[in-house]
């Protein structure tokens, strides 16, 4: 199964914020083991490390950035915003509204073909009937 990520995903992850860590930490893990694939959007890097930044914490910024790397070495891609994605957000805005980066987002998944997306974004609900949007269960 192809799944992707939302940035909260990952900062719950990173930030170690139960129980979404943990839960988080076993979509990872699937990912690293083969058993699905992943995708997330250079929007939600961006994101993540914005928040690093802005508090000042390099250390977390670069311990992010060798996991993500050590993550697109099993299953798991980054996906850069292309003109096709860009058009699909913008298709989507159109209809569903909502803001750019959380349709870039939704627009890569889909891009990438992934079953599900993962989020705690209530917003994101919006998009249910273009692709699975799942809480951290």
């Amino acid at each position: 199964m192809k799944v992707a990520l939302d940035t909260n995903v990952l900062i719950y992850f990173f930030e170690g914020i139960e129980p979404q860590a943990s839960k988080a930490e076993k979509i990872l893990a699937a990912i690293m083991k083969g058993k699905d694939e992943g995708a997330v959007s250079t929007i939600t890097i961006a994101e993540v490390l914005t928040g690093f930044y802005l508090a000042q914490d390099p250390a977390k910024a670069a311990k992010a950035k060798d996991l993500l790397n050590d993550l697109t070495l099993n299953g798991f891609k980054i996906v850069p915003v292309t003109f096709e994605i860009a058009d699909l957000a913008a298709n989507l805005r159109a209809k569903r509204g909502g803001k750019l980066p959380d349709a870039l987002i939704v627009a890569t998944a889909l891009n990438q073909q992934a079953s599900i997306l993962y989020s705690q974004d209530k917003d994101l609900q919006r998009y249910n009937k273009d692709i699975k949007i799942s809480e951290l269960l």
